[in-house]
């Protein structure tokens, strides 16, 4: 008897453990995913730097969430549209009409390219092709 009390007592430790252990790491990987992820105001800010207090580099285009933030920019003839990468993996801003390729960006690196003539240019990622932008040169 003192035998099934003693087993039944372990079993019971093991099973309440293992549930706390799984609620834990679900409220740990929740902080995390939330740490990584921009919050709303976090996005608005980035493509819209008039209404927070985060100044954004004149003519630059953040890579970050397999986005390209602001999807449209507006830039003059001879100006220079710099993106920078904030994902964890590489990617590319290349023309859609092959006028300009960054090649691919490592994380925390930046490529540039400088506008020489009017027009509408759209873009792409060229390792994630979902993902689509647009330079309006003026």
């Amino acid at each position: 008897m003192n035998n099934k009390i003693i087993i039944g007592g372990i079993i019971a430790v093991v099973v309440i453990g293992g549930v706390l252990f799984f609620l834990n790491k679900g409220s740990s990987t929740q902080t995390s995913m939330q740490q990584h992820m921009p919050s709303q105001a976090q996005t608005q800010t980035q493509a819209n730097p008039t209404t927070g207090s985060t100044a954004m580099a004149k003519n630059a285009v953040t890579i970050q969430n397999y986005t390209f933030s602001p999807a449209t920019l507006t830039v003059k003839v001879g100006e220079k549209v710099t993106w920078t990468n904030q994902d964890s993996v590489g990617h590319s801003a290349t023309a859609d009409d092959n006028s300009f390729d960054t090649g691919v960006i490592a994380q925390g690196k930046s490529g540039s390219n400088t506008f020489t003539k009017a027009g509408t240019y759209t873009y792409h990622c060229s390792v994630h092709p979902m993902m689509k932008g647009t330079i309006i040169v003026q």
